[in-house]
């Protein structure tokens, strides 16, 4: 299932880009809305990708859960 996902997504990509080729080769001064456009949602992506990547990784609770009950001896008797 998760390669049908992967397969769409990579598709839907796919298409964005061929339909942008177009609009630059038919109105290339449309390139002046465009790209800084292009660079607004680049970044609310990356953002959404990193926020989701903290949220909903299993390891980064699991790491921090697992810190907090280390057997440190520093941690319970300060020298």
């Amino acid at each position: 299932m998760r390669h049908a996902i992967n397969r769409r997504i990579e598709w839907f990509y796919k298409n964005l880009l061929s339909a942008l080729g177009h609009c630059f080769r038919e109105e290339p001064e449309a390139s002046v809305h465009f790209v800084p456009a292009l660079v607004c949602v680049g970044i609310v992506w990356l953002a959404g990708v990193a926020v989701s990547s903290l949220i909903f990784d299993p390891h980064v609770t699991t790491a921090a859960a697992l810190d907090s009950l280390s057997v440190n001896p520093d941690k319970w008797m300060p020298r």
